[in-house]
Order: structure tokens, then sequence, then C-alpha cells
């Protein structure tokens, strides 16, 4: 910070290098921002920026009289709680839960150096989209994102209110982000349009946004101005209704000569290995990127567990993970996974009375690992098991929360609960290929098997690929698919390599011997001569 001892304070305001909505101190002379340490110095003490009216986000403001204003009636700016006060125009942002936290104040003229005023009050970080209170996905079948806080509103009032609408805080600088991070807002809808401005930070936006959906669902409107209040104003409401409407899906055509590959090869591909935490399955395939991973099994055997392994294994290496686990709610998947990372079976004790102090200690070091490090998120499904939903939480798990694999526990739930028809798991399990494809990331999902005559997978049999119940597409489409065995009465399970893709390689791939105490699985190598 300057060293400025004869410098007056005026007051504190939005930092414009970080996202701080009060940490910049503006004094007469310069201005310092106490989170970043930006810093800035005035030739004179008359460049500082004048002081908007301060007005206090969480009260009511006694607006001035509300007359429409850029196209916009009045009805519509009340909706959007857009107000006016004494040369500055108001626009009120709302958390999630719709109530007002944040103010945005524009001065309404531009000062001596041309620009307008901007400031922000109240807690701009909590802030979601503007004129989100007014999108609801059981009304709107799409909703629109623009980039001025004028703009959504034209585009509201262009179709009656028919079409939701909401602009993003910070224009298009920043647009990508935001929609990322309120990412599962958005995929609550059918459609997605882009609207930002026809301009190249707009257009940079827009390229941004849409790579966050899948083709299909996202769709550009291009303007015939340069934004939507522009058209509003110039053109009318019919024109920008025409506009949005005719929003164009974007999507490749698929078909490429094989010039445009040319020297593609002289370089490694662009993939990501990982060692999983099981030896032997390392030596047939460790784990890459943009595949699906398939585990399956007889009741009873241990697929959870054994996806719980992994998963811990993968966070211990730093990879973030998503857990969909849905035969059980999340907060018994927590006790399972601190358990398993402290090495004490937890889940079913009633009381940690005859712990002692080093296991006791050792849970709270798991425990932190597990919840405190951030390498984990979470699904609680209770009333979400559809197809639609569980698409879009891991769509919202990779895209927004920065998961690189994602474990779904399992896929054969979901398909009973859609229907029985085979015809619903073909369609989703062809989506989640498709969502993998799109966004490289990792998918290990656990499919149940179907009852075969003369075959008992739950006591001994390794299951075959035609084996997998309701839905071929599995064999079809995943890339590695593991298979799991153990005879009743006995802790050894037996796996074998059922496909792989990638190297080809298949069989037996070890065994496993399990510690109920510890919650700990003991790879190890069976002579293939003894008797399984």
């Amino acid at each position: 910070m300057s060293d400025n001892s004869s410098s007056r304070f005026i007051r504190h305001s939005a930092c414009p290098s970080c996202e701080s909505s009060d940490a910049l101190a503006v004094y007469d002379d310069h201005e310092h921002c106490f989170s970043c340490n930006y810093d800035k110095q005035y030739k004179e003490k008359s460049e500082a920026p004048s002081e908007a009216r301060s007005f206090s986000p969480m009260n009511e403001i006694a607006f001035d009289l509300t007359e429409p204003h850029r196209g916009l009636d009045k009805r519509t700016l009340d909706s959007y709680g857009i107000g006016f006060k004494d040369g500055f125009i108001v626009y009120q942002y709302r958390d999630r839960n719709g109530q007002h936290v944040a103010q945005k104040i524009r001065a309404i003229e531009p000062g001596d150096d041309g620009k307008r005023l901007t400031q922000w009050r109240g807690s701009a970080k909590e802030a979601t989209g503007f004129g989100q209170h007014l999108a609801n996905p059981a009304k709107h079948k799409a909703i629109v994102i623009c980039e001025g806080e004028l703009d959504a509103p034209s585009v509201y009032q262009a179709f009656g209110g028919k079409v939701a609408a909401i602009s993003v805080p910070n224009g298009a600088q920043s647009a990508g982000k935001f929609v990322r991070d309120h990412l599962d807002e958005f995929l609550k809808f059918e459609s997605v349009i882009v609207c930002t401005d026809n301009d190249q930070p707009g257009n940079a936006a827009a390229t941004q946004i849409m790579g966050l959906f899948e083709p299909g669902k996202v769709k550009r409107a291009v303007l015939p101005c340069k934004d939507a209040n522009d058209t509003l104003q110039e053109m009318g409401s019919h024109v920008l209704k025409e506009a949005v409407e005719a929003a164009r899906e974007i999507r490749p055509d698929g078909i490429r000569p094989a010039s445009d590959y040319a020297g593609l090869v002289l370089k490694p591909p662009d993939r990501r290995a990982t060692d999983c935490a099981f030896a032997f399955w390392n030596q047939k395939c460790p784990f890459y990127d943009n595949q699906l991973i398939i585990l399956i099994a007889g009741s009873g055997i241990g697929k959870t567990t054994f996806a719980r392994t992994l998963c811990l294994h993968d966070m211990e290496r730093g990879i973030k993970c998503g857990w969909i686990g849905l035969e059980e709610t999340a907060e018994e998947a927590v006790f399972r996974f601190v358990g398993a990372a402290a090495g004490i079976q937890l889940h079913a004790r009633q009381s940690y009375g005859e712990l002692n102090p080093q296991q006791l200690l050792d849970i709270e070091q798991a425990d932190r690992f597990v919840t405190g490090s951030g390498m984990l998120e979470l699904f609680d499904h209770f009333g979400s098991l559809d197809e639609e939903s569980i698409l879009n939480r891991m769509n919202y798990m990779v895209r927004s929360l920065a998961c690189q694999h994602i474990y779904l526990d399992h896929l054969t739930i979901i398909g009973s609960g859609l229907a029985q028809d085979t015809r619903h798991l073909d369609s989703l399990i062809t989506k989640i290929r498709s969502f993998i494809a799109a966004t490289k990331c990792t998918v290990f999902a656990i499919s149940h098997l179907s009852r075969s005559p003369g075959q008992n997978f739950e006591n001994g049999d390794i299951p075959e690929l035609q084996n997998i119940r309701n839905s071929h597409s599995i064999v079809q489409l995943g890339d590695t698919i593991w298979a799991l065995g153990r005879k009743r009465g006995t802790q050894l399970t037996h796996s074998h390599c059922l496909k792989n893709r990638m190297l080809g390689r298949l069989g037996y791939a070890g065994s496993f011997e399990f510690d109920e105490g510890t919650q700990r699985l003991d790879h190890k190598w069976v002579d293939q001569a003894s008797s399984f």
C-alpha cells in the first residue's frame, strides 16, 4: 500500500481487479484494495471519483417515480427490481432464495470522463443472475442468458413473460465463469439460449457459455443490433422476439477431410492414464480419461466396496471425484468413506466407546481428508432417480465442480426407476457415453446381472458379458468391463477383465481378501491352477 499519510478517506467500494464488493478503499488522491493489493494513484486529488449516494441493499428504497425507460415499461422494470434514485439507476439482485442481497448502482448520465459511475452495495458474491427469481423451469421451457441488466428485461417483455431471461452480473468478461458456477440452475430448463452482445466480447462469452452444455440443449441468438435492449428500442419487440426464436443450435456436422488431421500423430495423443488402487488391474488397463468403466458381480459380492476403494485412491492422488451412490444416503456414504480411510469399521457401530485414543485420532484425520480436502462431491439422491436428474448432476459435477472421475452406483437402479423397457437404459447409456466424450471425464459405473440357469453369481461363478442385466448397450459402449466372483463362506474375491477396448488384455486380474475390521481390500495373485 502507498504511504499517503495526508490522504483523506472517502468510502469503500468494489475492486476493479478482484471480486471483492467492498475491499477497495477510495481516498482523495489514490485507491487501494485490501484484498488483492490493487493500488492506483491519482495525478490530482480531483480525480477521485465522486461518491454515489449510499443505499442499503437490505432495505426497500423509496425510488423516484418509475417511468418507462429505454423501451421497458413500468411493469417489466418493477418485475426485475429496477428503480431510479437521484440520477442513478438501481438494479436489485437476489440470492438463490429470492431475497435481496445486493444492488448494482449506476449513474444514468456519464461523468466528465465519459464513463458512468458504477458501484455495488451488499453481498455481490451471493447474487444469482439478474432476474433469476422470475425463471421457473415448471413454467418456462427455455431460459435466455443475456449480458447487460437491461437486456434480460427486454427479452422477457418481448415474450410477454413466457420465456425466462437473466443477465449475468458483471458483463461479458466473467459471463462464462458465472454460468459455470451456477450451472445447476440452468440445467433445469429444457433449452438454453445465449443472447450476449453482438460484439467481440459478447461472442467470446457466448463461446465459453455454449461449451458448458451438451449439443442440442444450447442455442445462440444473433441480434440485428448490438444487444437485446438496443434491438427492442430501435426495431421493436417483434424483431427481438423473432431473433431469439431463430436462435440456432450449434452442432458440428461431423464430416472432415483427413487432411485436417495432417501431422496429428507426430505427437503423442492427449490422453491421461491414471493407475487405480489395484496393481494387477493396472497391468491389464489403467484408468484412462474419456472412458466408461463397468464393474459387474452378483449381489453381496462387494461391488460398492470396490468402487469406494478405487474412489479413495483417486482422492489420495489429487483426483477430484463425484460419488453418485443410489443405494445409500450421502450420510451413510460419508461413514463408509471415513471408515475405509481410517481403517476402522464405523457405519455399523452404535458406540465409539471401545475405540482407543489412536483410533479416534485416525477417525478425526480421515474425516478431515474425506470431508475437508475438496476432493469429493456427493449426490444426495432422494426423490431424484430419473435419467435427466442423474445426467444433470453428473454434468454439474464435472463442468462446474471440476470432478475428473464420476462413480455411479448403480446403472440398473436408474433403469428400474424409468421403466422395465430396456430402450430406456439403452438411451441412458448412450447419453452417458456422449457426456464422457464431451467432457473427457472418466465414469466408473456398477451394473447388476440377470439370472442365468445353471449359474450362481453369488456362489463363485464369474459372470460374462452376456449376463449383464437389461441392456447390451453397456457391453457395446463400455470401454473396460471388470467382473468379480466369490464362493459363499470364503473371503477371497476373484476379478477378471472381460473387455478392454484400449489395450485388449483380458482374463484373470488378481484376487482380493476383505478385512471387515479395517474395511481394506488386500490385492493378491492366486495360482491359476488352484481351485477358485
